[in-house]
């Protein structure tokens, strides 16, 4: 079962710290507030997510791409760029990340997002 979490507002209510991240993206414990939501439901052995992106969605796309090697103890080789990583992985999730626009309402699930129109039978989570 996927996980979606709505994380393409503006984070007006934050506004201090929205203005420069996205409110998912807001630390609490040295952490974004989307990876403690995600680690929850992981957790209780949900590990696939749809996050569906706005407002500054480049930043919550970059830390999960940069997740892997930023998390993890490296080696890499100058001479030809090859990085190795070292350790086990700590999160084993899947995330879909996909833009929903800067206007769409309530991130525009089921909107051409790809996703198609669906009924959701429990409430969702917004980060």
């Amino acid at each position: 079962m996927k996980v979606v979490i709505l994380a393409g507002g503006l984070g007006t209510r934050l506004q201090e710290e929205t203005s420069v991240r996205p409110k998912p993206m807001v630390e609490i414990g040295g952490r974004p507030m989307l990876w403690h939501i995600m680690h929850f439901y992981a957790h209780h052995g949900l590990n696939e997510f749809v996050l569906a992106l706005g407002y500054k969605a480049e930043m919550i796309r970059e830390y999960f791409l940069q997740y892997h090697h930023a998390s993890r103890d490296l080696t890499v080789r100058l001479a030809d760029g090859s990085v190795t990583t070292h350790g086990d992985a700590m999160e084993d999730w899947t995330l879909h990340m996909i833009s929903t626009g800067l206007t769409t309402q309530t991130g525009g699930v089921g909107c051409g997002s790809g996703l198609g129109t669906r009924r959701f039978a429990s409430p969702m989570v917004t980060a």
